[in-house]
């Protein structure tokens, strides 16, 4: 089992955000699709231009840094107008970040087609490591995208988020209260936000995953209790039933 200790970095100064700074997830233009489950040309231009504004934005961070990035030149460099930006995006950290947070989505699929009946703990952690361990992990950049407490401000607003995603699963997989679900699901996002902040403290070259499996380990047991322990209220549901 990896020690989470052996993985702590050097200690470097930390920025607190409170949570009543953080704004609950706003998106002015949704994605929908179609009754019969087929996307339709309109929609698809909205995501195809929700990501093109996304990519231009990651971008002009990339090459300016983020915090001299303006709404106009984003809007510019994807060919849209500030207005048609700001039908798509709240601020231009949430279009920063958009790209970066793609994998958001393609947990909450991957989390769907766990076939049901398997374990809580190794339905979350396997998916989790599947996905969120993919792709590029480049630490400077990461470090970059991170350096204004604006963004970082956003990157706990996506945290947020994926708790909610992953409570909505929870829930959905073992029938518990919400209350129960927001907890456990709260105890997996803060792992994998845990995981990243120690792997962009850690000067040494242990990949990412390292970390994220060694976050995931500690939260596990939750999971497993939720399945092992109904809560009160469940539990009262099946005598009345049995009544």
């Amino acid at each position: 089992m990896a020690d989470l200790e052996n993985l702590r970095g050097p200690q470097q100064r930390r920025t607190v955000i409170a949570v009543s700074d953080v704004q609950y997830p706003e998106f002015p233009v949704e994605i929908e699709h179609h009754s019969s489950g087929l996307v339709t040309w309109r929609e698809r231009k909205k995501q195809a231009t929700r990501d093109a504004i996304g990519e231009a934005a990651f971008k002009l961070a990339l090459e300016v840094g983020p915090g001299n990035v303006r709404v106009d030149d984003i809007a510019a460099a994807a060919g849209v107008s500030p207005r048609t930006f700001n039908n798509y995006f709240s601020s231009r950290e949430q279009a920063i970040c958009t790209v970066r947070m793609r994998w958001a989505d393609a947990l909450g699929a991957a989390l769907t087609a766990r076939p049901p009946g398997e374990p809580l703990d190794r339905v979350l952690c396997e998916t989790i490591l599947e996905v969120r361990g993919q792709g590029e992990h480049d630490k400077a950049i990461t470090r970059m995208l991170a350096a204004t407490e604006a963004m970082r401000a956003e990157y706990l607003r996506n945290s947020l988020m994926v708790e909610f995603l992953l409570a909505e699963v929870i829930a959905g997989r073992t029938g518990c209260d919400p209350l129960a679900a927001r907890v456990v699901g709260g105890a997996f996002a803060g792992a994998i936000r845990a995981a990243g902040e120690y792997w962009l403290r850690d000067d040494g070259d242990l990949p990412f995953t390292d970390f994220l499996r060694a976050a995931l380990e500690r939260v596990a047991p939750a999971a497993r209790a939720l399945e092992d322990a109904p809560f009160p209220h469940q539990k009262s549901e099946r005598e009345s039933q049995a009544c």
